[in-house]
């Protein structure tokens, strides 16, 4: 991960987008990206999940998905940093999973997104920070059939409930500032086949002011 650093924002002095300064005038830096405490400290940082219940990660072509965040919103750049996944049933395919982009979403429904069941985004921030710019559908969105934007080196071999003797593990993946979603554009999570499997899942990101 980047070791860059960043000025921080200003939220307690002067503009809300300006640097922040200390006594003596000199300009505060700090590594936004590998650090989100200032970033959710500042109440923009969303986590989108699905129900306890999960569902069925569609393949990537499909019209119809799962896990879709889309920038609905024209003063915000969304910056994806976690997918997490959660086993909950059922026999999986194995496979993998990518992020797929939705072409020509828009900001209203009707362009590549023709319905969408939002789900209400949490702050990082417990019990405070705003409201999302962002809608996230952890139940189901009607697409226009995505394309593969990335791979992002999640697999999963043939997996079953039945199976007694494996150890806990986890699926995550984390991103370092390098998948931003502008104004307009929207991302599923989705398998690159039919996975199968059941799975509950949270996508984190970062909403940064244009």
């Amino acid at each position: 991960m980047s070791s860059l650093e960043l000025p921080r924002k200003n939220t307690g002095r002067g503009s809300p987008t300006g640097p922040v300064l200390t006594d003596h005038q000199s300009l505060q830096v700090g590594p936004r990206q590998l650090s989100l405490y200032e970033a959710t400290k500042e109440g923009r940082v969303f986590h989108g999940n699905t129900a306890a219940a999960g569902n069925v990660l569609p393949i990537f072509s499909n019209t119809a998905q799962e896990m879709v965040l889309w920038n609905s919103s024209t003063t915000v750049n969304a910056v994806l940093t976690r997918v997490a996944l959660t086993y909950v049933s059922t026999t999986g395919a194995a496979g993998g999973f990518v992020l797929g982009v939705i072409p020509s979403p828009g900001y209203a429904l009707g362009g590549g997104i023709t319905a969408f069941t939002d789900s209400t985004p949490t702050n990082g921030l417990v019990g405070a920070g705003r409201t999302s710019m962002c809608r996230f559908t952890g139940a189901a969105a009607t697409v226009t059939a995505p394309t593969i934007y990335r791979h992002i080196g999640l697999n999963q071999l043939v997996i079953t409930a039945a199976t007694t003797s494996g150890d806990q593990w986890k699926a995550y993946v984390d991103f370092d500032g390098d998948v931003i979603i502008p104004p307009g554009q929207a991302l599923c999570l989705a398998g690159n086949i039919a996975t199968l499997i059941i799975m509950a899942g949270t996508m984190t990101w970062v909403e940064e002011d244009l």
